[in-house]
């Protein structure tokens, strides 16, 4: 998939059925790379991690769905994802040790917004794509928002402190995850934007 160099983020639409791959890419990115390592875990012969990613980003129901994804697009071309829900009572049975503490974080969030994925594909980043997402999530909520970043995504963390974003809590990352992931998952939390804008 090809995308422009020169990008300015124009609108954002929701997500489709066939937006599931770009999903899928923009998840693992978002998630430091631990999803496509979980995937990778079930794949089958001919299958790729991204293919289980997609599969699962093209269900109707579950949190990770397109149904739950809004896309920025530039010149009508996907550039930027966002992902979120309102999470009232955390999944918490049958996942692995992994996921731990990130479902302890989860479990801190309740009754808010959660965004599960926001990410940008490299060559549109500080072009103000991650800013309009999150401009577009919060007049579409009511509730606080809160999100999960690792503790060694520096830029990540800085946009969102500067988009009011304080830290709740943290969680050190679990066992066995992809090589090179190591510090502490953190939560952060938005009072809710009565105003529904920024």
């Amino acid at each position: 998939m090809g995308y422009p160099f020169s990008v300015r983020p124009t609108q954002v639409r929701s997500a489709t059925r066939a937006d599931a791959r770009f999903i899928a890419q923009l998840g693992d990115m978002a998630g430091e790379g631990l999803p496509s390592h979980l995937w990778a875990q079930t794949v089958r012969p001919g299958e790729t991690s991204l293919d289980i990613g997609t599969a699962r980003a093209a269900r109707d129901m579950g949190a990770f769905s397109w149904t739950n994804t809004r896309i920025a697009l530039s010149h009508g071309a996907p550039v930027g994802a966002i992902l979120d829900y309102d999470i009232d009572t955390p999944e918490v049975g049958g996942a692995p040790a992994l996921l731990a503490p990130l479902l302890a974080l989860e479990m801190r969030a309740a009754h808010t917004r959660y965004i599960n994925i926001l990410a940008v594909i490299p060559q549109s980043r500080n072009k103000g794509v991650a800013s309009l997402l999150l401009a577009d999530v919060g007049a579409r909520t009511d509730r606080d928002v809160t999100l999960i970043v690792a503790s060694g995504n520096r830029v990540a963390r800085g946009l969102y402190i500067a988009k009011g974003f304080d830290e709740i809590a943290r969680e050190p990352m679990g066992p066995d995850g992809p090589p090179g992931l190591r510090g502490d998952w953190i939560l952060m939390r938005r009072k809710a934007q009565y105003g529904h804008g920024e």
